[in-house]
């Protein structure tokens, strides 16, 4: 699953509903800037919420497999969003979200009622390996009132590109319940979290007067700030194939968008500038890829991985002296960087053989046996023997 990098705010309450909305939900922590590599723990479950959906599903795909013709449509900033109502296997509302390209980015089930496991022996056993990501308290109005609200507890898991969200509750004398589950896209998940009163509000609440019902109708943070954060989150997935293919010029789109849009953090938005030199960087667009990155830079001028990506556009567009240069500075703020480490002995082999072969021996005990850099691994090997028989000679 990944990192998204997690950061930014996402519940715009009233402030007289502050108080409510904190006790009602601890918020998930924010998304990263970068996608992380999944470590999570199985994920199996034999409860079909999907159906016949699948993420990264076109909505043309949708429409001619489940999706079916007079569902509730509506706009959530840049998204489609399709919302349905059922009994099966229990009531349920659920959400279908689609971004600008129509793709099927996230999928949200909430059972008003609860619905119980029994039934699902491997959803049960997948969830008995989690550990709680989050515990928390439902309809905190009970608090007030000296009663004893229901408790919840979050559990995360997810696939290489997905993360999914199960949320239970626990009320005293009763069996444990399953009220919501999410299946998102990762760079998506701060977006569509469960923790949203949007999701939330569908929940039985015993205290139906004091309720919040905002419905559908929630918003994120400022509206530019939430597109730009989707405009962001859909870079992403282009840049980084979670769909299973790359889509650089898509990408480049979607970053221009969310810069425009603004981001309030200032890393997000060097990532954003960081990002779009990547995605032109991967078209063939140098120099438009250096001048995105030199804007990153002017944001976040001591961030490692920026340095590292600029130094490998200069490489590209032969500016040698100066990508060693900025690889040296990257290296300086994170001598463990096995990848700048890499990149910079590559850049020396033309000029400076021996500092080549002492670069690349670093690069090999910083990478380790990590399987991951193996191509690497290999190459660095090869390399330095072939330096080692030119300096010899």
């Amino acid at each position: 699953m990944g990192q998204p990098i997690n950061h930014l705010n996402r519940l715009h309450k009233k402030p007289t509903n502050f108080l409510k909305v904190f006790l009602l939900f601890c918020l998930l922590p924010h998304c990263a800037s970068s996608p992380p590599a999944s470590n999570l723990p199985p994920s199996e479950s034999d409860l079909d919420l999907l159906e016949k959906a699948t993420l990264c599903q076109t909505k043309t795909e949708a429409q001619t497999s489940w999706l079916q013709p007079g569902v509730k449509e509506s706009h959530w900033g840049g998204w489609t969003e399709v919302f349905r109502e059922t009994n099966l296997p229990n009531k349920q509302a659920q959400w279908f979200i689609f971004n600008e390209d129509q793709t099927l980015v996230g999928f949200i089930t909430v059972f008003p009622h609860g619905l119980s496991l029994e039934g699902y022996p491997i959803l049960r056993h997948t969830l008995n390996q989690l550990p709680p990501a989050r515990e928390f308290f439902f309809h905190s109005s009970q608090l007030l009132k000296e009663q004893t609200p229901d408790s919840g507890t979050l559990h995360r898991t997810g696939e290489a590109t997905t993360t999914h969200q199960y949320f239970m509750r626990h009320t005293q004398g009763k069996q444990d319940q399953l009220v919501m589950a999410v299946f998102v896209l990762d760079p998506y998940e701060t977006l569509l979290d469960g923790s949203h009163a949007k999701f939330l509000s569908y929940i039985e609440d015993p205290d139906p007067q004091e309720k919040d019902h905002q419905g559908t109708g929630g918003q994120l943070g400022s509206i530019k700030e939430f597109l730009g954060l989707q405009q962001f989150a859909r870079g992403e997935i282009a840049l980084f194939a979670s769909c299973g293919n790359k889509q650089p010029e898509r990408a480049v789109d979607a970053y221009q968008k969310a810069i425009q849009y603004g981001l309030s953090d200032p890393k997000q938005l060097a990532e954003a500038h960081h990002r779009l030199g990547l995605a032109l960087r991967n078209m063939g667009r140098l120099s438009e890829a250096s001048t995105a990155l030199k804007q990153a830079l002017t944001i976040q001028p001591y961030s490692a991985v920026i340095l590292n990506s600029y130094g490998s556009v200069l490489a590209q567009l032969g500016k040698v002296p100066k990508a060693i240069e900025t690889y040296e500075r990257a290296l300086s703020l994170q001598p463990n960087y096995a990848q700048a480490r890499f990149n910079v002995a590559e850049a020396y082999e033309a000029h400076n053989p021996k500092r080549a072969i002492q670069e690349y021996e670093t690069f090999l005990i910083l990478a380790g046996d990590n399987p991951e850099e193996m191509t690497k691994i290999d190459l660095a090997k090869s390399r330095i023997m072939a330096l080692q028989g030119g300096v010899s000679q």
